[in-house]
């Protein structure tokens, strides 16, 4: 019995108390997985899709960040027949902020943006949705979301969403979501 309070003491005394490390700062990748799902009148005209998002920047300081995202999914336009069947990709691209609050491993994150986006077919004119060759409008983009920071401190994984609008395409309004992995280097 003594042993073991002699052996149990040494090892507590040796392991000490485990501190997390903080996370990494710099440049940093994020890539996600999603949905986009458009809202008001568009949601009528078009299912919820898939969708990937890239953020590519850098750490200002450990609670701001600036950088590229980049955005594609694909949705089922549900339109009054002829045609049935139809679909096209949204692309959303431009450059965002992010204010992070962290406490420890968690963090708490509010990002805004403003860049452009593309679709990539004709069919949501036939609900006037678009004009007869619109294809290109500026967007606004604003979202938060959740982070933890892993073991190793350049992961962290997190979840997201984000409102935009598209305002030269009858101002279509929608929310992205997504889960995420982040590497900072």
């Amino acid at each position: 019995m003594r042993k073991f309070v002699v052996v149990s003491g040494t090892l507590a005394a040796l392991a000490g108390t485990a501190h997390a490390r903080p996370a990494s700062t710099g440049w940093f990748a994020e890539g996600g997985l999603g949905a986009v799902a458009f809202l008001t009148k568009a949601s009528k005209d078009a299912k919820p899709g898939l969708a990937i998002d890239l953020r590519l920047g850098r750490d200002l300081f450990s609670w701001l960040s600036v950088g590229i995202s980049l955005a594609a999914s694909s949705h089922e336009a549900t339109v009054p027949p002829p045609p049935n069947g139809e679909w096209f990709q949204l692309y959303r691209g431009g450059a965002d902020a992010r204010v992070t609050l962290s406490f420890e491993r968690i963090a708490v994150f509010a990002e805004g943006g403003l860049g452009l986006a593309m679709i990539s077919s004709n069919i949501l004119e036939k609900v006037r949705i678009t004009d007869p060759g619109e294809r290109r409008t500026v967007a606004f983009e604003a979202g938060a979301g959740l982070q933890y920071q892993l073991e190793n401190r350049h992961y962290a994984v997190g979840v997201g969403a984000d409102g935009f609008v598209l305002p030269q395409f009858r101002s279509i309004k929608g929310i992205d979501a997504r889960i995420y992995l982040r590497y900072t280097y």
